[in-house]
């Protein structure tokens, strides 16, 4: 029996007992928008989604991405146009072409220019060693993901005493019914550390920046040959949150997983080095012992971070609940791996 790609198992889910409409129906909808003679789905489809890129468009215009979302993963106006203006060229320009008429269930439906490259997860390798060849693509992968975190780090963003309060309050309560479970294995005293330093993010001096919310293998694109990041894209979990909360990615990216568990690569410190180095380089950050103290606050906020994603089933909207992962999940391999790191 041959085993159905991963990439065509997530579309086939998302079209599993919808009405209307189908696949092809999607694509011809997707052709029509923009004017395109074909229509074919990206190579890493998401799970609320369905994208398409329409290539051999009228008089010789851009490749153009169709996005059909369900509505609860609908990508904000705001959020986009203010990772536009942190991250440049680097995030798609979205425009919302309103419902799909007649969809059952209900699509909304989204246009951006089509961003080259591949994405990580096709990217990065799945081998503990690398070759000289390997290494460099993936020192420039880091460094400029560092470059990513230092643009967000020099543009904090304004967040009332109100608003601090209630994402506190979002997270202590996650927080506490994880501490609570005697099912993950993430140890009792690692979680009560990230509990006890939890309200410093929160203070007045600690940056609140642009937080991606879901910046995984899936929605980063790199140059084929080089590994430069290309493009960042699905923002429908964007919000404002205290630095280093999306820093997780550094060692979701510096490693995998496989059946056998998590396996970070060899030069794992190597890259991590060339993340910092070029993190300190971008970000303007000298002081030495200053230095100290934003790695070791990025670093803990990357801890809640990766908890929050992987610890918790997930709502509608694809944000974290207050209901626990199933005991055998493997998401909780990943967060034994990345807590002891």
């Amino acid at each position: 029996m041959v085993e159905i790609p991963w990439a065509q198992q997530a579309v086939n889910r998302f079209f599993e007992g919808r009405k209307y409409p189908t696949r092809f129906q999607c694509d011809r909808i997707a052709q029509s928008i923009s004017g395109a003679s074909d229509a074919r789905n990206v190579d890493t489809p998401g799970s609320m989604s369905y994208t398409v890129i329409c290539t051999g468009r009228h008089a010789g215009k851009q490749d153009l991405v169709v996005s059909f979302r369900e509505p609860e993963a609908h990508l904000d106006q705001g959020m986009s146009e203010l990772a536009q203006a942190v991250h440049g060229h680097l995030v798609p320009e979205t425009s919302h072409y309103g419902m799909v008429d007649g969809a059952d269930p209900p699509l909304t439906l989204y246009t951006m220019p089509y961003l080259p490259g591949i994405s990580c997860l096709d990217a990065l390798t799945c081998q503990v060693a690398m070759d000289g060849l390997a290494e460099v693509r993936h020192v420039c992968f880091v460094q400029h993901l560092a470059r990513y975190f230092a643009r967000c780090w020099s543009k904090p963003q304004h967040t009332t005493i109100e608003a601090r309060a209630e994402t506190l309050d979002r997270i202590q309560r996650r927080l506490d019914l994880l501490s609570l479970s005697s099912s993950s294995g993430l140890g009792t005293s690692a979680v009560l550390e990230l509990k006890r330093s939890l309200p410093a993010f929160f203070a007045q001096e600690y940056p609140q920046v642009l937080t991606h919310g879901d910046l995984s293998r899936t929605n980063i694109l790199v140059d084929e040959d080089t590994y430069e990041i290309t493009g960042i894209v699905d923002w429908s979990l964007a919000a404002i949150l205290p630095f280093g909360m999306d820093l997780d990615c550094l060692f979701l990216t510096t490693g995998y997983m496989d059946r056998d568990g998590w396996h970070d690569y060899a030069c794992r410190s190597r890259l991590h080095e060339a993340f910092w180095a070029e993190f300190w380089s971008a970000s303007g950050v000298r002081d030495n012992a200053r230095r100290d103290q934003v790695r070791d606050m990025a670093e803990r906020a990357a801890r809640i971070g990766a908890i929050l994603r992987y610890a918790f089933q997930r709502n509608a909207d694809g944000s974290p609940s207050e209901a626990l992962v199933s005991d055998g999940a493997s998401t909780w391999r990943y967060m034994q791996a990345w807590l002891a790191a």
